[in-house]
């Protein structure tokens, strides 16, 4: 097992024991199906009944998005999800290949040896060590900035155009006004990402915002906004999406406002 980012050598650590354990919990298990080929369309359901060793390829775990842990060649897949509902998904980019087991079958095999259902015990309770220092070790990186929070009145500038700005804005309540050089070319919307070009590439603002209603705003500096970009890439997808919104805000808007000339 990996992860995409740095994460602590303990938790490596942790899932390298737990990959030396799984080829002797699966030690005569019969297999249900070998070389079972996963396709991308169609991955391990999260509810399966079976329990899968990777032969090759990768297969990412995910929570709401959100990068759980990769399994590689010799990792098991599925095991603790015999004991639990799962609320996480399966996902790979490309066809891999597995060994499919009955889940049921190899518990059945376990319980009958003592020794081997120490070792089960043994992979369970590391693999719940590794992901509770996972979220300790993301948890502490998404702590490592605090947003502030701020209240715009009406007519209040919030950005102002052509000064060079280090933060970035996410609108919670209220309406604003998007100009440049005095002319309105758009709006923000609520819970929508702004400021975050001048703010990332160290440029000066390319339009005002103003509040035409009283507004509350989260504001968070470029640093601690880089960090949550790397941390969190469902947040990177939100961004992607409100600046294409912009963009093409204010693409109509000029166009509307050539044609009256």
């Amino acid at each position: 097992m990996y992860h995409n980012d740095e994460i602590p050598d303990s938790c490596a650590s942790l899932w390298k024991s737990c990959q030396s354990l799984t080829a002797e919990l699966l030690i005569n298990c019969p297999v249900k199906t070998s070389g079972l080929i996963i396709t991308t369309s169609n991955p391990i359901a999260p509810q399966s009944q079976s329990i899968y060793l990777l032969k090759d390829g990768v297969i990412s775990e995910r929570y709401n998005d959100q990068l759980i842990v990769n399994y590689e060649p010799g990792d098991l897949i599925g095991l603790e999800g015999l004991f639990d509902n799962r609320t996480s998904t399966y996902s790979n980019d490309f066809a891999v290949t597995v060994d499919e087991y009955d889940g049921q079958a190899v518990i059945d095999v376990i319980y009958e040896d003592k020794e081997r259902f120490i070792k089960l015990n043994q992979y369970l309770s590391f693999l719940t060590q590794s992901f509770q220092i996972l979220m300790c070790h993301f948890g502490q990186q998404e702590a490592s900035f605090i947003p502030e929070f701020r209240h715009y009145n009406q007519g209040e500038t919030i950005i102002e155009e052509n000064t060079d700005g280090d933060e970035v804005y996410t609108l919670m309540s209220g309406t604003t006004q998007v100009s440049i050089n005095g002319t309105e070319v758009g709006t923000v919307k609520k819970d929508e990402i702004f400021g975050a070009i001048a703010a990332l590439t160290n440029t000066t603002r390319t339009a005002s915002v103003t509040a035409k209603t009283n507004c509350e705003v989260i504001v968070v500096k470029s640093e601690g906004f880089k960090e949550l970009l790397s941390a969190r890439p469902i947040t990177v997808h939100a961004l992607i999406n409100d600046m294409a919104r912009t963009i093409v805000s204010c693409n109509e808007k000029i166009m509307a406002l050539s044609k009256k000339r």
